[in-house]
């Protein structure tokens, strides 16, 4: 299936789109940075995140949310599925964890670098679903078994309590970041409907 960005999401001043021109990479690559540096998340010598090699590759997309304008969030997905099994960032942590988990016959998405604007003013969690709302277009799109994202440790109750995820792995280095990662998944066609039931601005269209 080709890659395609949803349509924009605007509501009131946010707008969510595929990164795609070159200052709409600058703008992602400086919010990551910015985020990271924030908590403390970069290794001691490197003044901005590692090209990890995966921004490119032909089953990712990131997007960008811009509030008024201004870049206010952004979260990469990846997709990998029986027919094509893309390497995905956290397979170089947690292959194992993901494997008994899905197992390999399943089509995984994953989000990964997702942040928001360390300097974000007002309810920073409508900023956060729509960010979320991206990785659901893109799971129904693709027809997703799984959503996986490697998340910090002090993210993890956050996103079981809203998101529905569960606990895959331990906590784990990963690779170019400083704190532990938890693998989480969800399982998207069992979950996805009692989540979006919960919290309807989630909501996308099921695949048959």
């Amino acid at each position: 299936m080709a890659l395609v960005a949803p349509a924009p999401i605007k509501t009131c001043s946010f707008e969510l789109r595929r990164a795609e021109s070159r200052r709409d990479w600058s703008e992602v690559r400086a919010l990551r940075d910015r985020a990271l540096a924030r908590r403390h998340d970069l290794p001691e010598d490197a003044e901005r995140f590692a090209d990890d090699g995966y921004d490119g590759a032909l089953n990712t997309v990131t997007f960008l949310l811009t509030r008024d304008g201004r870049s206010a969030g952004c979260t990469r997905s990846s997709v990998s599925s029986p027919n094509r099994r893309y390497p995905l960032p956290a397979m170089e942590t947690f292959h194992r964890e993901i494997e008994e988990a899905a197992g390999w016959e399943a089509t995984l998405v994953e989000s990964s670098l997702t942040f928001l604007d360390p300097d974000l003013t007002g309810d920073t969690r409508d900023a956060l679903f729509r960010l979320f709302k991206g990785q659901m277009l893109r799971c129904a799109s693709e027809g997703a078994h799984w959503l996986i994202a490697a998340v910090p440790e002090a993210q993890v109750g956050f996103h079981r309590r809203m998101f529905n995820m569960e606990i895959l792995s331990g906590s784990e280095r990963c690779p170019g970041l400083v704190l532990p990662r938890v693998l989480m998944g969800l399982d998207f066609r069992r979950e996805a409907p009692v989540l979006f039931r919960r919290i309807p601005a989630l909501a996308v269209e099921m695949p048959g």
